[in-house]
């Protein structure tokens, strides 16, 4: 999980992914670290690591901006 949507310590495990190496906050997409946390979630065949990437994610898009529409 990103460290920044963390709620406790105890929240969850550590982001699985490497630090993001960035030339300028330009280039900083926080959707794809999380992206990057699902695949090696995947990939390491962890089914907590993915539940909580996948957490992460959601939450990382729910907090963009957005317009409620009708719901059918």
């Amino acid at each position: 999980m990103l460290p920044f949507l963390k709620k406790s310590q105890e929240a969850g495990p550590v982001s699985m992914s490497e630090p993001v190496v960035r030339d300028s906050d330009g280039d900083f997409d926080s959707m794809e670290v999380a992206a990057q946390d699902v695949m090696d979630a995947v990939h390491s065949k962890n089914v907590k690591a993915l539940a909580s990437a996948l957490r992460a994610a959601f939450e990382l898009a729910d907090s963009e901006p957005h317009e409620e529409g009708p719901h059918e």
